[in-house]
């Protein structure tokens, strides 16, 4: 927990606290007024805990140096940023709307045209972000606002990659970073993460806004984890049939096992979901399934699964705090 709990009223440089949004294992979230101009902002303080502090320093750290890096207008915006502050936190606009998994539950499934121009959105601001070097990592609905003006911004680079920079990891153990139904395969192997990683993640996140269903069951880790690792993705036919053709082969190409055969770039599944009349469809084959080493990979797996399951705990705790930095 942070060594501080902000009460409404209290005032922090020029900010006035309205109350608490939320808390999570890297940060407690507040609602504030900036008093310079009379606008609602979001505070994001690190919490300082002996445990994993430094840490989670670190990863504060990058996110504001990724906060200064990026200004986009599909991206939530962090503000004042080269400001004196008496204390360490990040001052965030705050946004007016739901995250798209909420508004996926109040709604149902969205449309096609829908999908596509929300997506679109998504993938011209990792596009953006892509070139300056931030690989975001944790691309989900939960992590997509839909504003109340009709328009969208990602958010929450919490856990984001910026190029040239030491990964932050503890005792150098490289465990899996992200959540896991949105996760490339690579992930689950403990690799940092890529641009090709967030374009499996956009993949992802379409296939269920277009078939209601993400490509693999979670009932339970095992098996979730095994299938998730070793093969592909089923087509998105079989459970959506009445999908174009074009839009089925742009879904599948994204969420391919195989790193090298998923879209080289952001830009380029951008133009295939802008331009779908002129994909050409083709006959989704599955790659054979990852073999080799069937010890190995057997005790690998149960790691992950360990893995996994610590991990999932830890994302009861966050699906209610994700959301909650953009408000």
């Amino acid at each position: 927990m942070p060594s501080t709990i902000y009460q409404p009223g209290q005032i922090i440089d020029h900010y006035k606290i309205i109350r608490k949004l939320g808390q999570g294992p890297f940060s407690g979230v507040y609602l504030a007024l900036d008093t310079l101009n009379q606008q609602k902002v979001v505070l994001k303080f690190p919490v300082d805990d002996v445990i994993g502090g430094a840490a989670i320093f670190a990863r504060y750290r990058r996110e504001a140096e990724i906060g200064r890096l990026l200004n986009h207008p599909y991206i939530q915006s962090h503000l004042h940023r080269d400001e004196k502050r008496s204390k360490d936190y990040l001052a965030l606009e705050y946004l007016q709307g739901s995250n798209l998994r909420e508004v996926m539950l109040a709604r149902g499934p969205l449309s096609q045209t829908e999908t596509l121009l929300i997506l679109s959105r998504v993938c011209e601001a990792l596009s953006y972000a892509h070139k300056h070097g931030v690989v975001h990592r944790d691309m989900k609905p939960e992590n997509v606002i839909l504003l109340d003006d009709g328009s969208s911004k990602i958010i929450d680079f919490g856990i984001a990659l910026l190029g040239g920079k030491s990964r932050i990891s503890g005792a150098g153990f490289s465990s899996p970073i992200g959540t896991p139904d949105y996760m490339a395969p690579e992930l689950f192997w403990g690799r940092p993460g890529s641009v090709r990683s967030d374009i499996y993640a956009v993949g992802t996140m379409l296939y269920e806004l277009l078939s209601g269903q993400t490509p693999f069951p979670r009932e339970d880790a095992f098996t979730f984890v095994s299938p998730h690792i070793a093969h592909d993705p089923p087509s998105i036919l079989l459970v959506k049939p009445d999908l174009p053709a074009s839009l089925a082969t742009v879904v599948m190409r994204a969420v391919r096992r195989d790193v090298s055969a998923r879209y080289a770039s952001m830009d380029e599944l951008l133009h295939d979901l802008r331009h779908l009349d002129t994909v050409r469809p083709i006959t989704y084959v599955p790659s054979p399934p990852r073999i080799g080493g069937r010890y190995r990979q057997v005790i690998t797996i149960g790691l992950i699964i360990l893995v996994i399951c610590l991990l999932m705990i830890a994302f009861g705790f966050l699906a209610q705090f994700a959301h909650t930095v953009a408000r």
